[in-house]
């Protein structure tokens, strides 16, 4: 009994390492494969039926943050200066930058969400600055869009915790950025194949010592 134990618990560590040393942080451009690879998620279209006004809107953080109540906003060139307007879409001053944070959100915890994606109607040289939920950060590139707008989108099994949107991340009152559609959730918890055969592995490990014993006890 202690053998099958044994082997019981090194099947479960090996696939928990496993799972750890293939953690990942995937880029997305696209809505649609960024939206299948969530188990769950919520979009804001910061329109009437996201619950704003339907025309123009200046909030301040702590007004913009309680609309949905999913995304914690922060203005970090202009002060207090959200802007939705009225075609449907978001602006810190239209010419600011901003940080979005996810560690008050029921897509998530304290260490941020497991993905998060925007439509990008209009950009001028931000950038994004993600503080992942392990404290570490990263900068990245994002698209500029010509006739349409463009999608980015980011998951991470270290979660992300907040988004600075900025040139190169930092702060800003003079360059234009807007967004629209911001989608944050969780991201799909399915193993990968080899996670399941290092599982099927172990757990024929432990049928294995199970027979063993009983042709022992036989004999």
């Amino acid at each position: 009994m202690k053998s099958m134990f044994k082997a019981a618990l090194f099947a479960l560590a090996a696939t928990s390492a496993l799972s750890s040393a293939s953690a990942q942080t995937t880029v997305f451009g696209d809505r649609a494969t960024f939206l299948s690879s969530l188990s769950s998620s919520f979009t804001d279209g910061f329109g009437a039926a996201d619950g704003y006004s339907g025309g123009f809107q200046i909030l301040s953080n702590a007004a913009m943050t309680a609309v949905n109540g999913q995304t914690r906003y922060e203005t970090t060139g202009f002060q207090n200066l959200n802007i939705i307007q009225p075609n449907g879409t978001y602006c810190a001053g239209c010419n600011g930058s901003f940080t979005l944070h996810f560690d008050q959100t029921s897509f998530g915890d304290a260490n941020g969400v497991g993905g998060v994606g925007l439509d990008i109607p209009n950009n001028q040289g931000f950038s994004a600055l993600v503080t992942f939920g392990d404290s570490g950060t990263q900068l990245f590139a994002l698209p500029t869009p010509s006739f349409t707008s463009a999608f980015w989108g980011l998951t991470s099994d270290r979660q992300i915790r907040s988004i600075a949107f900025g040139p190169g991340g930092g702060t800003t009152i003079s360059v234009s950025f807007v967004m629209d559609n911001l989608t944050i959730g969780n991201a799909g918890a399915v193993p990968e194949p080899a996670s399941w055969a290092m599982l099927i592995a172990g757990f024929g490990l432990v049928g294995a010592t199970a027979r063993r014993r009983r042709r022992t006890v036989t004999a």
